[in-house]
């Protein structure tokens, strides 16, 4: 090593070469690193122009109903299931008070979109969905009779900016369906500029977080059972 640094010091261009070569490295160094910095700094402009843009609902029941705003019919339960023996198929068993509407309980809750974008589609979802079901009531009936399971609901017209929508939540009285330290529903949401987000939705306490975005990924294992029935098939995926 010491004959190598000998042979630089008596050699000026080498010398001047190397120096050269370091210099443009260390330049080509801090280039880059700037270049990733102005980049993380502009998407995270972007970012926040795109957050400041997005739709929002709050719960705002001080609104009156005129007989103009959509209303959406839920029932939510809890429900026993069993695995067949050949783990093909589960059936899922619900209380025997489940079809009798004159022992339901009603939660009514009034959404309105308060952010800066319409939201083209909505989907109500639960988030146990080991232990809770939702549907449309109108489906309540093929659900329960045919052993099925469901986890949410689609409304696909447009909510626009300011304008609001009415959610009943029909339930049991001793149905198991509230969460004490997390929300027993999430907002899912497609909006104008064709983002996807997420709002908890604890009906307990009557609240709702606000909007953060989602993957395609995320969005698809709440909307759909099929990643749920394997669960039920192999508990340790749960």
């Amino acid at each position: 090593m010491k004959e190598v640094l000998n042979f630089i010091n008596n050699n000026g261009i080498i010398a001047s070469l190397i120096t050269l070569l370091l210099s443009t490295l260390v330049q080509i160094i801090f280039r880059k690193s700037d270049r990733k910095y102005s980049e993380k700094i502009e998407s995270e402009k972007e970012e926040k122009k795109e957050f400041e843009k997005k739709a929002e609902l709050y719960i705002d029941n001080s609104i009156k109903d005129d007989g103009t705003i959509p209303h959406i019919n839920l029932f939510m339960t809890d429900f026993n299931f069993k695995v067949l023996k050949n783990k093909d198929e589960v059936k899922f068993y619900y209380s025997k008070d489940v079809l009798n509407k004159r022992k339901y309980k009603h939660m009514t809750f009034c959404l309105k979109n308060v952010g800066n974008a319409s939201i083209n589609q909505l989907d109500i979802c639960v988030t146990s969905q080991n232990k809770h079901m939702l549907c449309d009531i109108e489906m309540l009936d093929i659900i329960v009779n045919n052993n099925f399971i469901n986890y949410s609901y689609c409304f696909d017209r447009k909510i626009m900016k300011g304008k609001s929508i009415i959610i009943d939540i029909a339930y049991l009285e001793d149905s198991k369906i509230y969460k004490v330290l997390s929300s027993e529903l999430v907002l899912l949401f497609k909006d104008s500029f064709n983002n996807l987000y997420e709002q908890p939705f604890f009906i307990y306490q009557q609240n709702i977080y606000e909007p953060h975005k989602i993957s395609n990924i995320y969005y698809r294992i709440h909307t759909t059972i099929d990643t749920a029935i394997e669960c039920f098939k192999n508990s340790c995926m749960w």
